[in-house]
């Protein structure tokens, strides 16, 4: 005798075939991302420029492969200035940090972290005399240094290697370009083909999909791009009042961050919170403890009500997702929980699950 509804049992076996497909084409896109990065992004550019080429035919009569290549050439150039801005600006904070920690000089750093470790080391000592035991903190600061130090300039020479892969580097570009171009010259021809695989009953249903996806990327970019103004805005207008310096790049830096959930602003806001209350400017140090505790308050409301009312998943559902993500495999996990709810969501509403 049968326990369970056939309706439910069928129901189980199409959501283990589509998590079993979901989770086969994610690990595939993650290990393979190496070697199809330039056509992915050429995709996401094509996707873009498709768009814009249509109108620009159609309201200035402009001939839409003139304007693909130009749209192509427009879009891979900002990606190259992009990821050169980010790698020359990285490389040189790799540098100064370097130099900061090879050098004997006392910068401001330097003198912080120095009267950190006086004072850590005299609290240690009444208990080294109270017990006998023998612990050397300036010991310990200087080993967590060195390994600092060494995943500093194994990412430095990784940069460098890098840069100095020059063919390389020119293939990559022309791949780029190639992929850009054509994808967005055909891309009607190749979305028209990949539709006649289909009966035209499913046909519909793939469209339907198509649509469902966009909106579904669209609200998700809209959400964080909410949530990582906050973060911005309120970093860059407490750390003005609080008169600390550098509060418009460290805002930058914190709206990035936030993108890393439970670790984000933390990276910005505990640093700044150690360090004056250390130089006993407690006024600064309890400020912007309230700002930090309000902030992650705040997000942690907003995030999943921002996520599902843009994305279309329940806040429940939403919260599961990022805390199982995070267990998982941190970003990369939060990426694939999100996913699967969005798309298995999706699927329901197309009536294919």
């Amino acid at each position: 005798m049968s326990v369970l509804n056939k309706s439910f049992l069928h129901k189980l076996k199409d959501n283990i075939i589509f998590f079993i497909i979901y989770s086969i084409l994610f690990l595939f896109i993650v290990k393979t991302f190496g070697y199809i990065s330039p056509f992915f992004i050429g995709g996401l550019l094509a996707f873009i420029i498709n768009p814009i080429s249509r109108k620009l035919e159609r309201k200035f009569k402009i001939n839409k492969g003139f304007s693909t290549l130009f749209l192509s050439l427009l879009g891979v150039a900002l990606v190259i200035f992009l990821a050169t801005f980010g790698l020359i600006k990285g490389s040189q904070q790799l540098v100064r940090f370097l130099n900061n920690i090879d050098s004997n000089s006392y910068s401001y750093l330097g003198n912080m972290i120095n009267n950190w470790v006086n004072e850590i080391s005299k609290y240690m000592g009444y208990f080294q005399d109270s017990s006998g035991s023998s612990f050397n903190i300036r010991e310990l600061i200087s080993n967590y240094g060195q390994n600092l130090a060494d995943i500093a300039k194994a990412m430095l020479a990784k940069i460098i290697d890098l840069a100095t892969s020059l063919p390389t580097i020119i293939l990559i570009i022309i791949t780029l370009f190639m992929s850009t171009y054509f994808i967005a010259k055909d891309f009607d021809k190749i979305g028209h083909g990949f539709l006649n695989i289909f009966t035209d009953e499913t046909k519909v249903k793939v469209r339907r999909i198509k649509s469902e996806v966009i909106c579904s990327i669209k609200g998700y970019v809209k959400a964080y791009a909410i949530l990582m103004s906050i973060t911005f805005l309120v970093i860059w207008i407490s750390f003005t009042v609080f008169k600390i310096p550098y509060g418009l790049p460290l805002g930058i830096i914190g709206a990035l961050l936030d993108l890393i959930p439970f670790l984000g602003i933390i990276v910005i806001f505990v640093p700044v919170i150690v360090y004056y209350f250390w130089m006993e400017n407690y006024f600064v140090s309890i400020g912007i403890a309230i700002v930090f505790i309000a902030l992650s308050i705040l997000r942690q409301i907003l995030e999943p009500k921002l996520v599902s009312a843009n994305v279309g998943i329940s806040p429940l559902m939403t919260i599961i997702a990022i805390f199982v993500g995070i267990q998982v495999a941190g970003v990369l996990g939060i990426i694939f929980c999100l996913g699967l709810l969005v798309m298995h969501d999706i699927l329901k509403k197309v009536e294919i699950l």
